[in-house]
């Protein structure tokens, strides 16, 4: 193996730090877009990464590179892989695809629960039952016991907030980052943070329908301090997710430092991408010198 291999935790750490920093210099819903992004082409190169030394590692052993038909001398040993490395890569790469295919299947039977909503739907539940669930057609649930504790206003805004998760489709965002996440356990925080993000954004949106930022901030606590209570809930609900630094944010927001952000996310975004690719075409030409046309 050469540097080559290094480029996705490279990637990987550069994606990480994006994580942490980049929601200081960038709106909600930059920063959602922007740490996808750097978690989904840092998860390709690494998995990239994995196939290519599960092949390279198969290709030095003879009774394998002459069942195939590969050159035994593979790239004369420059970018070659042990058997013991290959078979950890491959155990690797199981555990990846084991753990996209749980949280796919997780993913599903949550929304089969609710498969039949359409607009707006009210179930008995005494928490603070509110989510938005993704699909067609799709629509928001509410707990009984939510709407009690809140007036006409707060329910508005419970329901701009949620309604914004559907219309800007949030769901993708944060499957996106969770399957990642799922098949590469380190990249959780980054996941949570785009979760996080999704929130902020949803707050922005909700904050600007309703014409109250106050409103928005007084609803999201009065959620906060309800009793758990009952009830069943999905992915992008009301509650939780730092409810703190919502409405921190809400009620003191902070003035988009533009000159600062634009070059940042740019280099965010490059790096990354660029680590990816790297990896993915070098993988392309192990594929067409193991698999000549």
């Amino acid at each position: 193996m050469n540097v080559v291999a290094l480029v996705p935790v490279l990637a990987a750490i550069v994606g990480l730090a994006a994580g942490w920093f980049l929601p200081r210099y960038l709106s909600p819903m930059r920063a959602t877009q922007v740490l996808t992004a750097s978690i989904v082409v840092t998860a390709a190169a690494i998995v990239a990464a994995l196939v290519q030394i599960s092949i390279a590692g198969a290709s030095e052993i003879p009774a394998v590179s002459d069942a195939v038909g590969w050159c035994r001398a593979l790239y004369h040993g420059q970018h070659g892989a042990s058997p013991l490395v290959g078979a950890l890569a491959a155990v690797a790469l199981g555990l990846v695809t084991a753990g996209v295919a749980r949280q796919g299947r997780r993913v599903r039977r949550d929304r089969r629960a609710f498969a039949d909503v359409d607009g707006l739907q009210l179930i008995d539940a005494e928490g603070p039952v509110a989510f938005a669930v993704p699909g067609r057609p799709g629509g928001v649930v509410l707990g009984n016991g939510l709407l009690r504790h809140l007036d006409r206003h707060e329910r508005s805004a419970v329901l701009a907030h949620e309604t914004a998760h559907l219309t800007l489709n949030h769901h993708r965002y944060v499957g996106a980052a969770e399957l990642c996440a799922a098949g590469l356990p380190f990249l959780r925080p980054l996941a949570r943070r785009v979760r996080f993000m999704t929130e902020r954004w949803a707050d922005e949106v909700a904050a600007d329908r309703i014409g109250s930022r106050q409103l928005l901030a007084r609803t999201i606590a009065r959620v906060a301090l309800m009793p758990h209570g009952s009830g069943p809930s999905i992915g992008l609900a009301f509650r939780g997710h730092n409810t703190i630094s919502r409405v921190e944010a809400l009620l003191d927001p902070r003035p988009q430092r533009w000159l600062t952000s634009l070059p940042l996310t740019c280099l965010v975004l490059g790096l990354v991408v660029l680590g990816s690719t790297l990896q993915v075409h070098h993988l392309a030409e192990f594929f067409a010198h193991i698999c000549p046309m």
